[in-house]
């Protein structure tokens, strides 16, 4: 099994579901390796990904207008309300870095899916279980730090890069008026180069495919 068979299920579903995997995974594979004392926490590949990562959900809640249709408000409330009633369970968890190690010893062996079924849409456990896998590329792949987060990156981008394509050219306009936004840079960057058709998605619902390398 490869890469793509472990983490592609995450990548395969809908938009907004991806950013929010994405957003809690990368922030407890960080806070593993903050536990480590690992120097990748402060490498470009790291950062950077944070960064896109804090910024994905900046949109997806505060602008969901620039990302293809979906329930993302939904999604991100039911999550909150989740991470909330965790959190007030564990009564000795008084930081982020605790808080983490918690999510990551949860098992999720079982789907969540199959637990809560459809009616919740939190995809708080779904995370932890992305987090676990793209943590086993290191243990079970002997992959090394710099190049799990070299992969995190690549998929950060590459939804970047997608949600920019998407968003209509009006609320690109739109968000100009305001100081404009890092999403409609890289759209115009995009077209300037002639790569928006690199990604295009087929009708139905919002999809980004993580392509292998």
């Amino acid at each position: 099994m490869d890469c793509f068979d472990k983490i592609g299920w995450s990548v395969e579903t809908e938009f907004d579901q991806s950013i929010l995997l994405w957003h809690i995974a990368t922030d407890l594979c960080f806070y593993v390796d903050l536990n480590k004392k690992s120097n990748v926490i402060e490498t470009p590949l790291c950062k950077e990904s944070k960064s896109l990562s804090e910024y994905m959900l900046y949109l997806l809640v505060m602008c969901p207008f620039m990302l293809p249709n979906g329930i993302g408000q939904i999604r991100f409330q039911d999550t909150y309300a989740e991470a909330t009633q965790f959190l007030q369970e564990k009564k000795h968890i008084s930081d982020e870095n605790k808080a983490c190690t918690a999510l990551l010893q949860v098992n999720t062996d079982i789907l969540p899916s199959q637990v809560k079924g459809d009616r919740s849409k939190t995809v708080l456990f779904d995370a932890c279980r992305l987090a676990k896998s793209l943590q086993a590329l290191e243990t079970e792949e002997q992959w090394t730090s710099e190049k799990k987060w070299e992969m995190i990156n690549h998929v950060w981008i590459e939804m970047l890069s997608f949600a920019a394509n998407q968003c209509g050219s009006i609320n690109h306009a739109k968000q100009l008026t305001g100081g404009g936004e890092l999403l409609t840079h890289v759209w115009l960057l995009m077209a300037h180069l002639g790569i928006t058709e690199q990604f295009q998605i087929s009708k139905g619902n919002a999809r980004v495919k993580l392509t292998r390398s």
